[in-house]
């Protein structure tokens, strides 16, 4: 933490994400899209809420200029949402799935890509859809935690299991959360598919890039985000998982690892018999 003081009162900014409350995280985070003077003071107020106006309107510009500097480091260090477990709105806390999708099954990250390819169209964004990417992801807690979590073959699963229907009747209801919850979310969201596409990128390559003759004079489309669930009819199909439910419900990081491998060891084959 840096410590400043105006008119005598001290006030403490943190120096990086870790460092940020919740609360600090969702009042800084509509101010994050550009680096301007306007947006690191918007932040500067969010970590400092004991900060008056009329201590602000005190200072010369060199002044402001110098303590709008403490929050530089925003728009520096890569935003890190790990700090930041749940919220709570309309009386109801939220979970948020753990950093890199860790607890995260099949199901709910296929819906949450089409969501989100919804949300960020280039030609026809559907605002809507975020709000649906929110009620996919975050979800209350399991109502068994207690009772589950001692029990020694428990999945690390805190969140209710994902249910489409009831993802669906809650986003109307997180319409109007606060703006810094939703961008938090959405950027925990695009970590965590930063880190997957990364991790195992032979499946992403397999599941959304074209192959064969055609692929040079493929036109680049906006995918909208159903490649997962055609892999997922595509594994029910073979029965390695189980049925369509039980592979939807699967581990998704369990899933990617045994096709990012799959995908490995064919190209391998193919390598040795050219």
């Amino acid at each position: 933490m840096q410590t400043f003081r105006l008119d005598g009162r001290p006030h403490r900014v943190p120096e990086n994400w870790a460092e940020l409350t919740p609360a600090q995280f969702f009042a800084a985070a509509p101010h994050l899209a550009t680096d301007s003077l306007a947006s690191r003071l918007a932040v500067l107020r969010a970590c400092c809420p004991g900060l008056r106006p009329k201590d602000i309107r005190r200072l010369t510009p060199d002044q402001l200029w110098d303590v709008c500097t403490l929050t530089a480091w925003v728009w520096q260090q890569e935003l890190d949402t790990a700090g930041v477990t749940e919220f709570s709105h309309r009386g109801t806390t939220y979970c948020l799935p753990e950093p890199q999708l860790r607890d995260a099954e099949v199901i709910e990250y296929a819906m949450a890509r089409i969501y989100f390819q919804q949300f960020a169209h280039p030609q026809r964004p559907q605002p809507a859809a975020l709000d649906e990417l929110v009620a996919t992801l975050c979800r209350p807690l399991r109502a068994d935690l207690k009772k589950v979590s001692r029990d020694p073959a428990w999945d690390g699963q805190r969140r209710e299991r994902y249910n489409a229907k009831l993802a669906e009747g809650r986003a109307p209801e997180l319409a109007d959360a606060p703006l810094g919850v939703k961008i938090v979310v959405l950027h925990h969201f695009l970590a965590a598919q930063r880190f997957i596409h990364r991790a195992y990128k032979e499946v992403f390559k397999t599941v959304e890039q074209p192959t064969g003759p055609a692929a040079a004079q493929a036109k680049p489309r906006h995918s909208d985000g159903t490649e997962l669930l055609e892999l997922l009819a595509t594994l029910a199909e073979r029965g390695l998982y189980g049925t369509y439910e039980q592979v939807a419900h699967t581990s998704l990081h369990t899933i990617l690892f045994n096709l990012a491998r799959e995908a490995r060891h064919r190209r391998a084959a193919e390598k040795e018999t050219a």
